[in-house]
């Protein structure tokens, strides 16, 4: 279980989050939805040990996340162009978390072309479904979406689902969904919590 407790977050002076406490269980997908501006991104950021808390645990298993190997969080930021390093190629990028086979490829529809490209070479979307793939390395138990589907056409958008919620489905993945789409939010997650 994926627990957050009394998470504080101050950023530039501003207070985010004040003693923020929730629960998600192995595959649970439990939808956030706040106005633009509101710290979503930054909530996420946290959660995933991109940056730091002001104040709080976060903690899976019953236990603190850890700062060295891998983080079972992984967030999928809504610009996933700012997750890539400019001089290496996504598939180099990707190789970094784990080495996904052409069936992921095609469940993502992720043209293998593209791993040999830097991501200044790739459009949002392509970059989006990349950053995706990255994310659910096997090793991946809560998956945070942030926006993750906004850049992608409405065919690759239900495409996408489709993947996210057999993974919550067959492997337990537990997801945090932020969106301002409440339509999508009542479609895809199980609860919805407007802060």
């Amino acid at each position: 279980m994926l627990e957050v407790q009394q998470l504080s977050i101050v950023q530039d002076g501003r207070q985010l989050w004040d003693s923020v406490s929730f629960q998600v269980r192995p595959g649970e997908r439990q939808g956030i939805s706040a106005p633009s501006g509101y710290g979503k991104t930054t909530l996420g950021r946290v959660l995933a040990q991109w940056q730091s808390a002001t104040s709080g645990r976060v903690m899976v298993g019953g236990k603190p996340l850890s700062q060295k190997g891998y983080c079972p969080v992984q967030l999928v930021p809504q610009h996933p162009e700012q997750t890539f390093n400019p001089y290496r190629t996504t598939g180099e990028s990707l190789r970094d978390a784990w080495s996904p086979d052409a069936v992921w490829l095609a469940r993502l529809a992720v043209n293998p072309d593209w791993l040999a490209r830097r991501p200044d070479e790739l459009s949002g979307g392509e970059l989006a479904r990349i950053a995706l793939l990255r994310a659910l390395d096997p090793r991946t138990r809560y998956l945070i979406a942030d926006e993750v589907t906004a850049q992608l056409d409405a065919h690759v958008q239900a495409q996408v689902w489709q993947v996210l919620l057999e993974e919550a489905r067959c492997r337990a993945l537990g997801m945090i969904v932020f969106s301002h789409n409440n339509a999508l939010l009542q479609k895809v997650c199980s609860s919805i919590w407007v802060p």
